[in-house]
């Protein structure tokens, strides 16, 4: 009689990643290559629930309703009848927008694009991606903080839904008021910024010599109209 083991399975270290190029040519090699589902999650350190998933991305609408098994055999035989089938393409109509498969020549593209100050209406027509789309991967990427970083650099089209959200965040920013709270001796300390790094700098000068035994606690928060807008900043200490 096997012992019973009450920690749960251990899941793959790649459990939950977002899936890259790479992963998916290693996904589809693996398919011509023979291999089974579990096969295939091993090789790719994920689970085979996640791999029947994407098999069901890389295979027309048509497909989508077949069983895991015929999905791997209509793959397998489109890839040798047709090495250059348009997987990326077939993915991307089965995806929202703005989180789109990119290849590495159209990253390779947008830093470029980036790097050079191209304006956003150019790189959409190098690229043939929205506007909205490059917003979100330059943000994911890391190469901009928010869009109105992206619009500041690049630019806009006129009257489009990045210059509108742009403008937003702008006034947005503008209006914001950070509060910081900081626990003291006798009573909370507190004060109001108009910017994250004024009230950053008020915060860290209140709470003084962080050698101290017992470090005081605070919290950050920014506030617009006198709610919170979403974003909070504490001690470790302390949680919300």
């Amino acid at each position: 009689m096997s012992e019973f083991n009450p920690l749960p399975p251990e899941r793959p270290l790649r459990h939950g990643e977002a899936w890259s190029w790479t992963d998916y040519e290693q996904l589809l090699q693996g398919v011509f290559d023979g291999l089974s589902v579990r096969e295939l999650a091993a090789k790719l350190r994920r689970t085979p629930g996640a791999v029947r998933a994407q098999l069901g991305q890389l295979v027309p609408d048509e497909a989508k309703a077949w069983r895991t098994a015929e999905r791997i055999d209509w793959l397998r035989r489109c890839l040798a009848e047709n090495p250059e089938y348009d997987w990326q393409a077939v993915l991307n109509s089965h995806l929202t927008d703005p989180f789109r498969l990119w290849s590495g020549t159209e990253e390779c593209l947008l830093r470029d694009g980036w790097e050079n100050r191209t304006a956003l209406p150019d790189l959409v027509a190098t690229l043939q991606i929205s506007e909205p789309t490059i917003v979100h991967h330059l943000i994911k990427i890391g190469l901009a903080a928010h869009v109105g970083e992206v619009v500041d650099r690049l630019g806009a089209t006129a009257g489009g839904s990045v210059e509108a959200r742009a403008r937003l965040l702008r006034a947005e920013l503008s209006e914001a008021i950070y509060v910081v709270i900081v626990e003291g001796s006798r009573r909370p300390i507190a004060s109001l910024h108009h910017s994250a790094e004024g009230a950053e700098k008020a915060m860290r000068e209140t709470i003084g010599n962080p050698t101290v035994t017992e470090p005081r606690r605070w919290v950050m928060r920014r506030t617009l109209d006198g709610r919170s807008a979403g974003q909070i900043w504490s001690s470790p200490s302390r949680r919300h």
